[in-house]
């Protein structure tokens, strides 16, 4: 299906500019021996473009004849000037027209100096306003005092600009002395801004929301989509924990973590719920991330983790439009620990066994072999993470677009290919998009929408996971040959690295998704303001999985024969096993909508009411055989024994119904009201408990619109106090949970000698079961100053979250049989700070600087939960009253010494005893910090336990993105960083030999030896022991971090280099992602966004490309 749709899209890509400019927007004009001036007039009108020139510059100007049907403006003018002293340069929707250069007019051939001043609607002076020639890069800039000089002749046209102001054309004819008034930019006091279910002037929102438009993250290396909100807007907090193709998205949660349960945001691109994180960049309007009561209280059940608005793009009136986005790149790991070769791992092992009292596990001449690599087979000398993980892997993107339109019709559609390569060559993907929208005015009250989204993404991997394989990387010693020098690949403890990756077979994900839509609506005259709206969205989304498993072989090296043997061997099952999962997810959305707005002398109202029905139907079916005999992947080629054969499928449904309104009030547009709501109701919970209604109430008052901040602080362009209060709610655990669980088991009885099933009871119904319910309050001002140079946007929130879902402390008996349910219990409280800050400057007329910067704090705290006795009863392990996640373990105080034991090793009296078996000098020793009672009792056990450490969420993200432009150059960072977070590290990263592992470099430097006792890691041992590896601060690390996540250097080229191509505008670029981290608490080479703390999971990948941008 979706390749039938993405092929009916490409035609209409193809065909679509055709049918919707030639028919309605193309120039058809004759005319014979008539003046320019007035062929110029006529071809305003149709064009709806302005025409600027002086009527000095029209006298030479001759007759103009023109025969054109459908034809393209710029065609039109070239047919205009042809043979005449004219050009002319079109800029936005303007067209301006003078003189060609060294082209005579009388009486006006000699420049003349040009004084004049650019004051703003108050009069004050504006100082950095760009004053340019013809349009072009000569000219200068005004000073301090706002004045500016050059020179200039009779037929020259001034171009002013400048950040927050409408631009203005003067002609300069006779004068020698300008003054200029520069107005305020409508287009900054106007900007709407997308809110839930409808949207409203920036100016009159009183609810907390950021923006993200299409310019920041379209050019960016991120195949990801959801990876474009990191560090680019205030109050979000978003960590991407892998970098592995088609799972490298980011965990995002807008103002922190606020539930136990669900705490993702909800999605909704165009006004649906939906997923965007495999949508094409280019294909994003904007992106809006509502936070407080007021913003979300619409999707009421779903809102209370925040949501995130998706507006995909719409055609806009004007000529075909073809823009071209694209890049290719190059990726390596971010951080790559570097670990021991095989002299130094040897050195290593001798010494662990040394400790443990047991004899070399290395000899000196093996020592020395792996040392001078005279024998590599035998004695090999291997790096499996570099030997198996690219350099470079490839990353390249390539999209068109296509848009235009009239008043009638107006089009946008597109296309996209992405290909992203792993760190490995089996691990890649390859996804498609398309899309389309088609706007049409079909009467004058009467407007309809269609868009059809679609992506097909195909991954494809090795049968084992990506941790699996990172896992056994650690694990593999480098005196284990990963290749041999005949190329055969080697294997450790009876597993391979090289078969898992490249000798396992594949997996094969295919994913495709459409999401369609069709609105119409209808202005009611006999009301003004008044129209109802019906949208009807069907979105099918398909997930197909194949895995062709093949047991991985292997060699290992026989040394006792000479020349040296390699016999096979064989990791898993030697005969392949295939897998089928099929899953289908139908979504059908269809929305009401009755809006009005109107405005009546110095009131403004605006009404939105919603009815809402939503239903999606789930599908699963997986098949599956093993023991095949041959090496052909497809079920109907595998064993036939019923023992090889499984199957299995489910299908359910969901379904929620919901009533929206909006209601908001703006006086003098300065002071706002605000009421929004939702009845709504979803399937989880039992009759006649299935509707909660979640209401919220917002208001505003813009301060600058006070004659005492008018007239006593004119530097003031915005000043608005908001606030908010409401409710809102979340859906969590498993739906119908007012019921009795119950699963099947086989061969439960026999009825008329027949096996028949049985049935059991899992789990407790409670039929009291409901949703979250969130209480927000949120407080916040936002500021501009000095023509927007300065602004601001701050709020406070806090949040009260009840009827958590926790499952009682409570012990059962077995005789009881089933688990107690879940129940509404817990309550918890979040509250915070999200800032964003922006500057403005212009220097000269040639550079420029804009610098954004974003924080945002949250914390949280469980206020109620249920644990146990002996964390409850103890102030030091208590988890209620703190953080969620908060880490817990054992108080590190540092290594034992050799005068801590008596002459029999025995510890010295006064020094607790730890519980994990013998200890000796450079194990570690911890803090005797309670007992059964809660005070010290000379044992270290899990009484000791204690608050070691922040949750791994960042409570923490901050930002700062200077963008400089300077001629045709322009260049943008991102500097983002987080902080109050840690993580408890294990495994080989930080345990040498774990699991009969390998060990880092950093821990041959650094470990505990009679010389070295202030090391960071403990005495080796031939295996890590039972009371160094405990968890405890020792372990943990701060995971704070400052990160140069984007780097883009571009390079737009000159107009009168690509005006005779035809090409409208074309920039290159070179960009880094994920260029430069550091780390100031962590020693250890990993990424701090990773939560694993064995940190096997696939590395976070810096990303170098080379891309252009091209507008035909």
């Amino acid at each position: 299906m979706l390749r039938k749709g993405l092929l009916l899209v490409c035609l209409l890509i193809y065909y679509l500019p055709t049918i919707a400019w030639t028919q309605v927007n193309g120039i058809t004009y004759s005319v014979k021996n008539e003046p320019l001036e007035k062929v110029l007039n006529d071809l305003r009108k149709q064009s709806g473009y302005v025409f600027f020139y002086t009527y000095a510059a029209l006298e030479k100007a001759g007759q103009v004849t023109l025969n054109v049907k459908d034809a393209d403006l710029k065609d039109v003018l070239d047919l205009c000037f042809k043979n005449q002293p004219l050009t002319y340069t079109i800029k936005d929707k303007t067209v301006l027209i003078q003189l060609k250069e060294n082209e005579p007019v009388s009486g006006h051939l000699q420049q003349h100096p040009v004084h004049g001043k650019v004051v703003d609607s108050t009069g004050a002076p504006l100082a950095g306003v760009s004053v340019t020639i013809n349009a072009s890069k000569t000219g200068t800039i005004t000073n301090m005092d706002g004045e500016f000089d050059l020179e200039a002749d009779a037929n020259d046209i001034l171009h002013f600009s400048y950040v927050g102001f409408e631009s203005q054309f003067v002609s300069v004819g006779n004068n020698t002395n300008m003054f200029i008034h520069m107005q305020p930019h409508t287009a900054a006091i106007n900007e709407v801004v997308v809110l839930g279910y409808g949207s409203a002037r920036k100016s009159q929102v009183t609810s907390s929301v950021s923006t993200l438009k299409s310019k920041d993250v379209a050019n960016k290396p991120i195949p990801n989509l959801s990876n474009s909100l990191i560090g680019r807007v205030s109050g979000v907090i978003t960590t991407q924990a892998s970098g592995e193709p088609g799972f490298d998205g980011a965990g995002i949660h807008i103002r922190g973590i606020a539930t136990t349960g669900n705490n993702g945001p909800l999605v909704i691109v165009d006004g649906v719920p939906r997923s965007f994180s495999q949508l094409d960049p280019n294909t994003v309007q904007t992106m809006t991330i509502l936070k407080d009561a007021s913003a979300v209280a619409p999707y009421g059940v779903g809102g209370a983790n925040g949501v995130i608005l998706i507006t995909t793009k719409q055609g806009a009136t004007g000529a075909p439009q073809i823009t071209y986005n694209g890049y290719v790149a190059a990726q390596a790991p971010t951080r790559l620990p570097k670990m021991v070769n095989a002299y130094q791992y040897a050195q290593m092992r001798n010494e662990a066994n040394k400790n443990d009292g047991n004899p070399p596990a290395f000899s000196d001449d093996d020592i020395r072999k792996f040392q001078d690599g005279s024998d590599p087979d035998g004695h090999p000398d291997s790096q499996p993470l570099k030997e198996v993980i690219r350099d470079n892997s490839l990353l390249t993107y390539h999209n068109f677009t296509i848009s235009g339109g009239s008043e009638k019709i107006k089009y946008f559609a597109s296309g996209g290919y992405l290909y992203q390569g792993g760190m490995w060559a089996t691990d890649y993907v390859k996804k498609f998009n398309a899309s389309l929208n088609l706007q049409a005015k079909v009467t004058n009250t009467t407007e309809a929408t269609v868009s059809v989204l679609g992506w097909e993404q195909n991954g494809y991997y090795p049968t084992y996971s990506a941790d699996f394989m990172l896992g056994q990387a650690f694990r593999t010693p480098p005196t284990s040959a990963v290749y041999y020098t005949n190329g055969l690949w080697g294997s450790y403890i009876g597993q391979s690295l090289v078969g898992e990756i490249f000798h396992s077979g594949q997996q094969v994900n295919q994913n495709s998704t459409m999401q369609t839509q069709l609105s119409i609506e209808q202005k009611l005259p006999f009301i003004p303001g008044l129209s109802i709206k019906g949208v009807a969205a069907y979105d099918p989304t398909k997930n197909f999985v194949t895995i062709w498993k093949t047991g991985p072989i292997f060699y290992n090296v026989d040394t006792t024969k000479h020349p040296y043997t390699y016999n096979q061997g064989q990791q898993d099952n030697a005969q392949p096993t295939y897998n089928q999962t099929y899953n289908q997810n139908k979504a059908f959305t269809y929305q009401f909508y009755l809006n009005y707005h109107n405005t009546f002398g110095k009131h403004d109202i605006t009404a939105v009411g919603v009815a809402e029905s939503r239903k999606q139907l789930y599908n699963t079916f997986s098949a599956g055989r093993i023991n095949y005999a041959l090496d052909l992947p497809g079920l109907d080629y595998g064993s036939s024994d019923p023992a090889d054969l499984s199957n299995g499928g489910y299908n359910t449904m969901a379904t929620q119904l919901g009533y929206v309104y909006r209601v908001a009030y703006a006086y003098e547009g300065k002071y706002l009201l605000e009421a929004d709501g939702r009845y709504d109701g979803n399937y989880y919970f039992a009759p006649g408990k299935k509707f909660g209604y979640f209401p919220a109430f917002s208001a505003g008052w813009v301060l600058s619109k006070e004659h005492f901040v008018t007239e006593n602080l004119p530097w003031v362009d915005l000043l608005k106090l908001r606030g908010s209060w409401g409710q809102s709610g979340n859906l969590a655990g498993a739906d119908f949970q007012y019921l009795s669980a119950y699963g099947l088991y086989g061969n439960a009885a026999a009825l008329d000698k027949k096996a028949t099933s049985g049935l059991y009871e899992l789990t407790q119904a409670n039929p009291n079961i409901t949703w979250e319910k969130a209480q927000k309050s949120d407080i916040g001002l936002d500021a501009s100053f000095l023509h927007n140079a300065l602004g601001f946007e701050v709020d406070y929130f806090y949040e009260k979250r009840n009827n958590m879902l926790v499952r009682p402390a409570t012990t059962v008996s077995n005789e009881y049989g089933i688990s107690l349910p879940f129940v509404n219990a817990g309550i918890m409280s979040n509250h915070g700070v999200d800032l964003s800050v922006n500057v403005n400057h212009r220097f000269s007329k040639d550079l420029n600087l804009s610098v954004l910067g974003t924080l945002t704090y949250a914390h949280n705290k469980l206020l109620q939960t249920f644990e146990t006795n002996a964390t409850f009863n103890n102030p030091n392990r208590r988890r209620t009253g703190r953080q969620l996640g908060t880490q817990f373990g054992l108080k590190a105080l540092g290594y034992f010494k050799p005068e801590d034991f008596d002459a029999s090793g025995n510890l010295n009296a006064g020094i607790p005893a730890q519980s994990w078996g013998p200890v000796h000098p450079g194990d570690l020793r911890y803090a005797d910090v309670g007992g059964p009672d809660g005070k010290p009792d000379g044992v270290i056990d899990s009484y000791d336990e204690t608050k070691i450490g922040n949750p791994s969420t960042p409570a923490l993200i901050y930002s700062v993105e200077p963008k400089v432009s300077f001629k045709q150059f322009d260049l943008d960072l991102l500097f983002q960083g987080a902080g109050i977070s840690s993580t408890t590290m294990y495994s080989s990263i930080v345990w040498p030999f774990y699991a009969s592992g390998s060990a880092t470099e950093l821990e041959y430097r650094d470990h505990w030896t009679l010389d070295h006792q202030d090391a960071l890691y403990p005495r080796l041992t031939g295996t890590p022991s039972s009371n160094n590896t405990q968890g405890s601060s020792w372990w943990l690390r701060k995971t704070s971090y400052v990160r140069l996540r984007n780097l883009e250097l571009g390079y737009a080229l000159p107009s009168r280099l690509i005006d005779h191509l035809h090409i409208h505008g074309a920039r290159f670029y070179v960009s880094g992602q994920n260029v430069w981290t550091w780390t100031p608490h962590i020693k250890e080479t990993i990424d701090p966004e990773s939560v694993n703390g064995q940190y096997t999971n696939y590395y976070q990948q810096r990303v170098w490309s080379f891309g252009a941008n091209i507008t035909f």
